[in-house]
């Protein structure tokens, strides 16, 4: 699949990016940068396409089109007919800007594949032990354990959580102490 052949009939974006509409020649996965390269070390050789976006700490793979209509994978988010990617130039392999982190000329990712890679980077899930309508805006913000409230000063991301009041209403990535704060530790036993 060569992404940059799909790109022409996308609208002119800022840097010679494009704007294309997924969900004709693929879908795609948007996931939070940490949680990205997880799975794709979990994926190895069988990784397809990959951009990442910088600016909003993203990434995204590309799979075989109409593959995610029942997408339910946490943390992720499918893009599919009703989306839109910015795809860089096919030769732009780092910042500024998004860029290709496993050009476009792979094949793409199998969408089972990628939801099993997504699935064991998630592990145990941490929702249970936040308290999200009690969150401070410095746990919000990414400068302070989502878990403990300590500062930050070796982080491990929790995932992409929201609610739908109050000011987590858009999906934010949460992070906590790395290896592990005492908040943690206290709920694992």
């Amino acid at each position: 699949m060569d992404t940059a052949s799909t790109a022409e009939s996308g609208t002119s974006g800022p840097a010679g990016t494009r704007i294309v509409a997924a969900g004709t020649a693929w879908d795609a996965v948007r996931v939070g940068r940490f949680l990205g390269l997880e799975a794709l070390e979990r994926l190895g050789s069988a990784a397809g396409p990959v951009l990442v976006d910088p600016a909003a700490r993203t990434m995204y793979f590309l799979v075989p089109a109409g593959s995610t209509t029942d997408w339910d994978v946490p943390q992720s988010q499918a893009l599919g007919e009703t989306n839109h990617v910015v795809i860089p130039p096919a030769t732009r392999q780092s910042p500024p800007g998004p860029y290709w982190l496993i050009d476009s000329r792979h094949p793409l990712t199998s969408t089972p594949q990628l939801r099993q890679a997504l699935q064991a980077a998630l592990g145990p899930r941490t929702a249970a032990q936040l308290n999200l309508d009690c969150l401070t805006l410095d746990q919000i913000r990414g400068w302070n354990c989502a878990l403990c409230n300590a500062r930050l000063h070796a982080d491990r991301p929790l995932g992409t959580f929201s609610t739908g009041h109050g000011i987590l209403t858009e999906p934010t990535e949460l992070w906590a102490c790395a290896p592990t704060c005492k908040a943690a530790a206290g709920a694992a036993h």
